[in-house]
């Protein structure tokens, strides 16, 4: 878990400028951590991966949830099993790609960050490894 100092109160911003600000949020904080950003918002026929990223020979599909509190659930519980088909779906994709440009990868992880935009300028981050 990590705070950040954000610039904008979490109660001015609509859902979209929410998710935008989360995206950057998970980005910047996914690289503090040491991975690198392969891809982001990667798009295929069969669903979307937010972020993929690589630590080593391991390639992490992320999904990012951003909330302003827990009224509705954790963000992670919104990540349904539905999503979660869509997101291996895409991910296997990926990895056919991959194995046609003769990429190397050792493992897959499906991860999660919940981005919390916090009315009193903070924000918290949560990065859930092997989610699903």
């Amino acid at each position: 878990m990590e705070t950040i100092i954000t610039g904008k109160q979490g109660r001015d911003l609509d859902a979209k400028m929410l998710g935008t600000f989360g995206e950057d949020t998970a980005k910047a904080y996914i690289e503090k951590l040491g991975f690198t950003i392969v891809e982001t918002n990667y798009k295929t026929r069969l669903g979307e991966i937010d972020i993929i990223a690589k630590q080593g020979l391991t390639y992490h599909f992320i999904e990012i949830k951003t909330r302003r509190g827990i009224n509705y659930g954790l963000p992670r519980e919104a990540v349904s099993r539905k999503k979660q088909k869509h997101i291996k779906q895409a991910a296997m994709l990926f990895i056919y790609d991959l194995r046609q440009r003769k990429r190397r990868w050792k493992e897959i992880s499906f991860d999660v960050v919940e981005v919390y935009l916090h009315d009193d300028f903070q924000t918290t981050v949560h990065y859930i490894p092997q989610c699903f």
